[in-house]
This record gives C-alpha cells, structure tokens and sequence, in this order.
C-alpha cells in the first residue's frame, strides 16, 4: 500500500497540526479524513446544513453562523471536485492553495472538525 501527500490535502492536515498520508494509490482514495481521525479530531458532514447554497463564496456566512452554533467547531473542511479548503469560524478562508477572488466553485462536501472527547469511564 502506497500513501502520498497531495498538496491541498496535505495543507490541509498540517493547518490542524497533522503530518500524514492523504492519497491512498491502492484503493485509489482520498484518507486525509481518515487521517485526522487517527490524530484525535473528529470529522462530522455539514453539507445538509448549507441547504440550497451551492458555492463557497456563498456559503461564508452560513458556514459562520454553523459556527456560532456550535462553538466547539475548530474550522470546516470544504471539498470541491478535486481540491479541499479550509474555512474557520468566522467563514474565512486560512487554507486554500488555488486561491480565487469571487470563490464560485461548487462545494461537494463539508465537515466539521472538533477536538475529539475521550469518554468517561462509569
């Protein structure tokens, strides 16, 4: 099993502190999900609370507003077809490295990254 780095996946994960894979050759898949999980984040999908909203420039202030209510949100993960970013709390881009001016591309997924709580043994 072969593991690469791609470059926006892999600034990705070094934003939240993460060195590790995020292409797998053999299964021909995307692990940087997988890969924060093993770090101690937890990785949840959003893309149904965006409702209609299509684009990444659009979904800025309702990516704010996911934030404000849930305050443990560290940033969302945007992917778009073939390329991944990150927006923080206040639905500003800190990790895009094909940046644009008006961001029109279509989201195709988001998650929400939290610190991952250990459970209380009873």
């Amino acid at each position: 099993m072969i593991l690469e780095t791609t470059p926006c996946a892999g600034a990705t994960l070094r934003y939240f502190g993460v060195n590790g894979a995020t292409w797998n050759n053999r299964t021909k898949k995307n692990v940087f999900r997988d890969t924060l999980r093993r770090h101690g984040f937890a990785v949840r999908s959003r893309k149904s609370k965006l409702g209609a909203i299509k684009t990444v420039g659009a979904a800025r202030a309702r990516i704010a507003q996911m934030a404000k209510d849930e305050p443990q949100v560290l940033a969302f993960m945007v992917s778009l077809k073939n390329h991944v970013l990150v927006i923080d709390t206040n639905g500003e881009t800190v990790v895009d490295t094909a940046p644009r001016i008006k961001d029109k591309r279509q989201i195709e997924a988001i998650d929400a990254v939290f610190i991952k709580q250990s459970k209380e043994v009873k």
